[in-house]
């Protein structure tokens, strides 16, 4: 096995953000070894195949022997289910559920530092939103809307496991939807759209978070052996119809009762498979989150700004 100073493993490694994390984090760090687990191959950086590991492995089975066998102190866990599902169960067995294994396998391997990505979708898209939130602000999900729900309840779980094992420095980052190219996400899903209902009368202001600041966020809380949750955006805000513009889309007002009424009934008669209407919350309300705490403790700051972020999702597309 490597000989490494750092032994992390990443679930999710795979996908948009493992990826990522991955080249940040072997590009930055010669004594970084890491363990890539997810249900498909990671390919990683070329010409690092020396510093890291691929394990085709679902995070729902037992991850012990992992943890054990490669010695690990660190885990960053990204594996979540982003899809909306018909039957939210089958989603929290893989987004709750296994988060639940993995921090016992963490416990009982002695594991040392746990990076969680939740997002600032916990606080919640409401009526009366009038100013960023900061992280002492509670967690208050969109009623429907899983993916926010599902991350409330991994939290949870992972600052318990914070308080039960003190010796374990706990961090999660609550980031704003994450672009750059190959982004997938509830966004860039509504922006394949040529013509875009929008609610009328509403036009928020959004935050975006290019890839690059998010793995320059995630290495920050590892160097530092941060603890804590933090949230972190990119700078600036887009209101949502000059989003829709700006990706070559053309926004199409309509009152938002009759649109959410359509967005249910195609969802359960299976004609879309975007999502329910808890989504349209987040095109409707505020929702921005304030960065000052992970700017003043971790010294850290975005290079992109929320439009930079979208434009290079966007470039990417064309």
């Amino acid at each position: 096995m490597p000989d490494s100073n750092r032994r992390v493993l990443i679930t999710g490694s795979a996908g948009f953000l493992g990826e990522a994390t991955l080249d940040r984090l072997t590009g930055n760090d010669d004594s970084l070894f890491a363990v890539c687990v997810d249900t498909r191959q990671t390919s990683g950086p070329e010409g690092e195949t020396r510093r890291f590991v691929s394990v085709t492995r679902d995070i729902t089975r037992p991850i012990g022997d992992l943890l054990d066998d490669y010695s690990i102190d660190t885990v960053v866990h990204l594996a979540f289910v982003l899809q909306p599902q018909r039957d939210p169960s089958a989603a929290r067995v893989v987004n709750v559920e296994a988060t639940r294994k993995l921090l016992a396998a963490c416990s009982a391997a002695g594991v040392k530092q746990f990076v969680y990505l939740s997002s600032a979708t916990v606080y919640g898209a409401h009526p009366g939103n009038d100013k960023p939130f900061t992280e002492q602000d509670p967690v208050n999900p969109v009623s429907g809307f899983t993916y926010s729900e599902h991350k409330v309840e991994a939290e949870r779980l992972i600052l318990e496991h914070g308080e039960a094992n003190p010796e374990c420095a706990i961090s999660i980052l609550r980031g704003c939807v994450v672009m750059g190219p190959g982004a997938s996400n509830f966004i860039t899903d509504s922006l394949g759209l040529r013509y875009l209902p929008v609610p009328a009368g509403e036009n928020p202001e959004m935050q975006f978070l290019h890839v690059a600041d998010y793995a320059s966020a995630v290495e920050a809380l590892l160097k530092q052996r941060s603890r804590g949750i933090f949230n972190i955006a990119g700078s600036g805000s887009v209101r949502w119809r000059d989003l829709v513009r700006m990706t070559g889309g053309t926004p199409i007002p309509s009152p938002a009762p009759i649109l959410k009424g359509v967005i249910n009934l195609t969802w359960k008669l299976k004609l879309q498979q975007r999502s329910n209407s808890a989504g349209l919350s987040f095109i409707r309300y505020p929702w921005q989150v304030s960065t000052e705490k992970i700017a003043a403790e971790l010294q850290w700051k975005p290079l992109h700004s929320s439009q930079e972020a979208l434009e290079s999702w966007a470039s990417s597309r064309r």
